[in-house]
């Protein structure tokens, strides 16, 4: 692993974006911390996942997190691979057909460019617009909410607060872990 440099992306006030990339490795993303946790988004690895707020002194608290893994993935057949790490999440699946059509964004935006994407800030509807891979990513600030969006379609929607994840036409697989004071183990 090379030298990680991190680059504060200034675009929303009141929200900490740091962009980061190892200088070694074709790896980095984008972290987006907000006011009850933080959303990171991987472009090496092709996942994303949430990290809620750190709020209780027990070392194992410190590493709750979800983690979704989208590399290889189709819209028509695929999996997921969705990491809970302690943050008891509910998956609920459906139809690919039941896939909604992702709204056009439109209102003032702000646009600030990192090596690796574009990102665009809508002001109206505080969402940040994040290119991942040919797909998208949706962050709303205000709920801290997730959408991921392939050829026009919403097909996974997370609500992190919730601790809720939606599928569309794609089985998951979810893996649990308990984390301790002494390691992450699966949960059996």
């Amino acid at each position: 692993m090379g030298v990680v440099t991190e680059k504060p992306v200034k675009i929303i006030r009141g929200i900490k974006t740091i962009y980061w990339k190892d200088s070694e490795q074709d790896r980095g993303g984008i972290d987006i911390n907000l006011k009850n946790g933080a959303w990171f988004v991987g472009y090496y690895y092709k996942g994303f996942g949430y990290e809620p707020l750190w709020v209780s002194s027990k070392l194992e608290d410190l590493f709750k997190s979800i983690r979704i893994d989208t590399d290889e993935c189709k819209l028509t057949k695929g999996k997921w691979f969705v990491r809970d790490d302690g943050c008891g999440i509910k998956i609920f699946e459906h139809k690919e057909d039941e896939a909604e059509i992702a709204e056009e964004l439109i209102g003032p935006k702000v646009t600030k460019s990192i090596p690796e994407a574009t990102l665009e800030y809508y002001r109206k509807n505080k969402i940040l617009k994040i290119p991942f891979n040919n797909d998208e990513i949706r962050i709303f600030i205000k709920n801290e909410n997730l959408e991921y969006i392939r050829n026009n379609k919403k097909i996974v929607k997370v609500f992190p607060l919730n601790k809720e994840i939606h599928f569309y036409g794609i089985k998951p697989e979810i893996s649990r872990f308990i984390v301790t004071p002494k390691g992450i183990y699966p949960l059996t």
